[in-house]
């Protein structure tokens, strides 16, 4: 049986397959609009599951050791936002507190910064994240900041190790022979001995850990007097506050063979600090190359020798000077 056959039929089939019209009479405008669209569809690629919140219902992730204040970069921040707004959502989680309220995981100086800027919502990415899991994204999000102190440092490391370790990925991260602080580390760029480091520095005194932030006592000393007990830091942290003096060098050397004894005290600090003869301060802070003290020195002087000497010349050299004074 013959199928009927209209003119929607016939003239459909003839027109399918022709270019529309702005294409076939425009195609580098039709080629221009489908460049934009492609453009627009970058820009918002990866953005869909933004949402827009009110920034009170925002709080800082409970276990943040990053400082968020209103300094100079702060306030670039808010102009930059002010002009061209958030470009990144800030990543959250429900807060298990608060219903309807979010956990900031990244971004709590672009919150800041929005605040500053007179925005009462912000773009956010809102994700169900276990405390593990945040945790680790949280110190990976912040731990590349120039400026950070070494306390911020120390601390997000801490608690990138530990939630590593309660994830089981690494059992080793506080063992003294594992290798798993290099994981710790990775995003940051940090050597496993680095991380270790700064680690340490948490076991602190939170004045010394202060000071260690202030550039007052270096890194290195602080790692060494992070071995000593509360009460140990406490007799340094004392004869700093009296004295404004901390141990460096042979004299941390010292109370470290007090505190291997079980002799370290008020006393020794006492004694160690106040003991500043002129051949100590020579050790600490001045260095000699061997080839230029060669000329000399018979060949076979050995360091101990050599040093005898210049202190007596110096000894010989202070007096004549003295005498001169007089």
């Amino acid at each position: 049986m013959a199928k009927n056959v209209s003119s929607m039929d016939i003239f459909g089939g003839m027109f399918q397959n022709i270019p529309a019209y702005e294409k076939a009479m425009h195609p580098d405008k039709a080629a221009a609009a489908g460049s934009e669209q492609t453009e627009k569809e970058k820009l918002h690629e990866g953005q869909e599951d933004k949402v827009l919140v009110r920034r009170e219902l925002l709080h800082p992730f409970h276990n943040h050791p990053f400082r968020v204040t209103e300094d100079a970069a702060m306030q670039e921040l808010a102009e930059s936002i002010r002009s061209y707004g958030i470009m990144e959502p800030i990543l959250v989680r429900p807060d298990s507190k608060r219903h309807g309220e979010y956990e900031i995981i990244a971004g709590h100086r672009r919150n800041c910064a929005a605040g500053l800027a007179g925005l009462k919502e912000v773009p956010v990415r809102i994700e169900e994240l276990d405390d593990d899991t945040a945790s680790v994204l949280m110190v990976d999000s912040n731990n590349k900041r120039e400026e950070l102190l070494p306390s911020e440092k120390a601390w997000a490391f801490r608690i990138k190790a530990e939630a590593l370790r309660h994830q089981g990925k690494r059992s080793d991260l506080f063992a003294e022979e594992g290798k798993g602080m290099a994981a710790v580390g990775e995003k940051s760029g940090d050597s496993e001995r680095t991380v270790r480091r700064y680690i340490r520095l948490t076991y602190l005194e939170k004045d010394l850990l202060d000071l260690v932030d202030a550039g007052k006592l270096n890194i290195g000393a602080g790692y060494t007097i992070s071995f000593f007990n509360s009460e140990e830091q406490g007799y340094i942290l004392d004869y700093y506050r009296g004295n404004n003096k901390l141990p460096v060098g042979v004299q941390l050397e010292e109370l470290v063979r007090y505190q291997r004894k079980g002799l370290l005290n008020a006393e020794a600090v006492k004694r160690v600090m106040g003991a500043e003869s002129a051949k100590r301060q020579i050790k600490e802070n001045v260095t000699i190359k061997r080839d230029r003290l060669r000329k000399y020195f018979p060949r076979e002087a050995t360091a101990e020798y050599m040093e005898n000497v210049i202190m007596e010349l110096l000894e010989q050299w202070a007096q004549g000077n003295q005498n001169a004074d007089e």
